[in-house]
């Protein structure tokens, strides 16, 4: 009760600081910063409420930035948002050096097998599935018309690639938050960060062989294929130098360790785009490093080539909290919820159809492996999230296909707000159900 007092008390000051002391108090440059205030306290407070109901927190702070934001309420405008844009980049690339630190060799190796059945196997029935469903549902995506079958199958292709794309963020949270651990946890982690790679170059494949279905006078994009390949590769080589520099902090200099770690996902947000700015301006290279792969393999890194591994996930679990609240929040506000008025049919099929073939790939693949039955059951309820990377790619749709891109990210942005916001519930009580959840949900950490 003490929770939903202070977050009715702390949702009353809101409205009373941002509508009813207009006439004699102004915040104008203030205004951002009182609002990302309320919204950090009001998306905690969220996700202490729900904790009690068994919803993951990652959930209510979700929730808290969907109604305070832009598509609902406008406490958070969409130019507040924008503007917190660096905030969120931040909050990213450091629960990606989570996430990376968590991929422990000496535990994975026992489940390669289990981690690269899946993997293959998901891709061999949600890609050829999901595309699938998109050719037999071609009555209700009107943007194509009566556009060419190649178009169609255009489109299949690029929202077959779509359903592929997973969350690590959303994830490596809800693992932290119930502090699990074992070989489900490690195949499910496992699974999903190697799946964020391997997306992207499989639709950088499909974007460049869609653009000659759409145009058969083009040739395909290999450029396009060289750049996306040259991205992963610095990406990796400068998350290696990053793991090395954070390795040799640990060893030697040791003192205030997170805000350290903090400064280092902070420049490899910051710079990462900044380099890539430059590089297009000044030399006309299109070169944009992937800070979230840097920043796994950055963790990885650190956790199994150095003598600092248990050090640095003790110090980034100790300051956790404070990121998740922001990032997931932020995540909320950003979420277009109002694509779903128009395209709710097609998105709710289209998470269903997901969810089938993610279901079959991962029972199939945890079966080839030799799991045991409850990880077959439950293994496909780890990959449901979406965030992050597959928002990213949206917008290079948008770009590519500027007659029907638009449309067709809607209809994507859509679904992935609805697998957002149930893929943490799911991956919860997969947790739960296999045993491997050292705090139940709705109980509180000490």
């Amino acid at each position: 009760m003490s929770r939903a007092f202070a977050l009715a008390l702390v949702l009353l000051l809101m409205v009373l600081a941002r509508f009813s002391f207009v006439d004699v108090a102004t915040f104008d440059d203030a205004l951002p910063t009182l609002t990302f205030g309320f919204l950090m306290l009001a998306a905690y407070l969220s996700g202490d409420v729900l904790a009690r109901f068994k919803i993951p927190k990652i959930t209510g702070y979700i929730v808290a930035g969907i109604l305070l934001g832009p598509e609902a309420s406008n406490f958070v405008t969409a130019e507040t948002v924008s503007g917190l844009k660096l905030i969120d980049d931040l909050a990213l690339s450091f629960i990606a050096l989570a996430a990376g630190g968590e991929l422990r060799l000496a535990e994975l190796r026992p489940r390669a097998k289990s981690v690269m059945s899946i993997l293959l196997l998901t891709i061999v029935f949600v890609f050829p599935g999901v595309a699938a469903f998109v050719v037999v549902a071609r009555p209700l995506l009107p943007f194509l018309g009566a556009n060419s079958s190649s178009e169609l199958f255009a489109v299949a292709g690029i929202v077959g690639a779509f359903a592929l794309a997973r969350s690590p963020s959303s994830a490596i949270a809800i693992i932290s938050e119930c502090r699990a651990r074992g070989p489900f946890t490690d195949t499910t982690l496992g699974v999903t960060v190697v799946m964020d790679l391997v997306v992207i170059m499989i639709f950088a494949v499909v974007i460049s062989f869609a653009l000659v279905l759409v145009d058969p006078a083009a040739s395909a994009d290999y450029a396009f294929l060289l750049v996306v390949a040259a991205e992963i590769v610095t990406s990796v080589a400068v998350g290696i130098a990053v793991g090395g520099i954070i390795s040799f902090y640990i060893r030697v200099v040791k003192a205030d360790l997170p805000v350290f770690i903090l400064g280092i996902a902070f420049m490899i947000a910051f710079f990462s785009k900044q380099l890539g700015m430059f590089l297009e301006e000044f030399y006309g290279l299109s070169l944009h490093l992937e800070p979230m792969l840097i920043s796994v393999t950055a963790g990885f890194w650190v956790q199994n080539f150095s003598q600092g591994g248990s050090t640095f996930m003790d110090r980034i679990g100790r300051s956790s909290l404070p990121i998740y609240v922001i990032f997931f929040s932020l995540t909320g506000a950003a979420l277009e919820i109002g694509a779903l008025r128009h395209t709710w049919l097609i998105a709710c099929l289209l998470v269903v159809v997901r969810f089938a073939m993610i279901w079959i790939g991962s029972y199939a693949g945890a079966a080839l492996a030799g799991d045991p039955p409850a990880f077959r059951r439950l293994a496909g309820l780890g990959y449901v999230t979406q965030a992050g990377v597959s928002l990213g790619l949206a917008g290079i749709v948008v770009r590519r296909f500027p007659e029907w891109g638009g449309a067709l990210a809607t209809v994507i942005v859509a679904a992935i707000t609805i697998n957002q916001l149930i893929g943490p519930v799911l991956l919860e009580y997969a947790l739960t159900a296999v045993g491997e959840a050292r705090i139940r949900p709705g109980r509180r950490s000490s």
